[in-house]
């Protein structure tokens, strides 16, 4: 059950509804009905397109948290998935559409170009140890290097917030 707070525009007023888009606490008066849930007054204003890439400090704070997780648990995550040999691209394609998909979420589903970027920061700390020594000792890592590309355009492209 959730608990109660204050609406943030009307602080003497008790509620237990938030903002379907930013998550604020919002009362009675103050929400607005919407095709996908009670919204605040200023994101029941805006339509979808207009919020994509608009992200609240929170969000982003949210995003780069997600960005790290993501990334540090991606080195486990591409061990196992150097270790599979022929599936390993296919693999590489889930684990990147993944990636993204979840540092968009973590970042309220706005996207734009902070989820994006957060995501190809991802993907490339989880690569990074595999990938790197390789290729500064200046062997060129073909195969792996493009496990990398398809799992860097599919973080990418899916923290879009455009899906």
């Amino acid at each position: 059950m959730a608990s109660v707070q204050r609406c943030y525009r009307h602080p003497d007023r008790e509620t237990r509804i938030t903002c379907a888009t930013c998550g604020k606490p919002i009362c009675t008066e103050c929400m607005q009905q919407t095709a996908v849930g009670l919204k605040c007054p200023e994101d029941a204003k805006m339509p979808r397109s207009a919020r994509t890439g608009v992200m609240k400090p929170h969000q982003i704070a949210k995003t780069a948290l997600a960005g790290l997780g993501v990334g540090v648990a991606g080195i486990f995550v591409v061990f196992a998935i150097f270790q599979i040999g022929f599936f390993s691209l296919l693999l590489s394609g889930v684990a990147g559409y993944f990636a993204g998909t979840l540092i968009l979420r973590a970042g309220g589903r706005n996207g734009g170009p902070i989820a994006m970027a957060t995501a190809a920061a991802a993907i490339l700390i989880a690569y990074a140890p595999f990938v790197g020594p390789p290729l500064l000792a200046g062997n060129l890592p073909g195969y792996p290097l493009v496990m990398v590309l398809i799992a860097l355009v599919l973080a990418v492209f899916s923290s879009r917030g455009q899906i």
